[in-house]
């Protein structure tokens, strides 16, 4: 993948809730993540675009980690949008070196937060950190 460029949307915080809304909304439908990103005006070198097809090429790879790090925690347990905001912050942190470990978690956490539940915070953060380790 190219080093990401911001969307026309605007800030990453903005790129990482629309890649969120995009993969919510192929899971909950039961259709395809690239099909409905398509469906969107994002442009093929936005970070979204970088996102979502990194998240759909690499999925056996983040979903490997998530699952391995989870303790008790199957995937398909997770909530869909902790396991979406997962899947966009271990996708940054095995493929984005350039954006620091503590940006990846601080913004899932915060993503998750507003999305989610306090509990999905915590539970994010210590997955994200253990992965990290391992990844970084």
């Amino acid at each position: 993948m190219s080093s990401a460029s911001s969307s026309s949307f605007g800030s990453r915080r903005e790129d990482r809730e629309t890649a969120l809304g995009i993969l919510y909304s192929a899971e909950t439908q039961g259709r395809e993540s690239l099909e409905l990103l398509n469906e969107q005006p994002v442009k093929a070198e936005s970070y979204v675009y970088e996102l979502i097809s990194g998240v759909t090429e690499k999925l056996e790879v983040i979903d490997s980690l998530l699952e391995k790090n989870a303790d008790e925690w199957r995937l398909e347990r997770m909530p869909v949008i902790d396991r979406a905001v997962l899947r966009i912050a271990v996708l940054e942190l095995i493929t984005f070196p350039e954006t620091s470990i503590a940006t990846v978690i601080n913004e899932a956490v915060e993503i998750v937060g507003e999305y989610s539940t306090e509990k999905s915070k915590r539970f994010v953060n210590g997955l994200l950190s253990e992965i990290a380790d391992q990844v970084r």
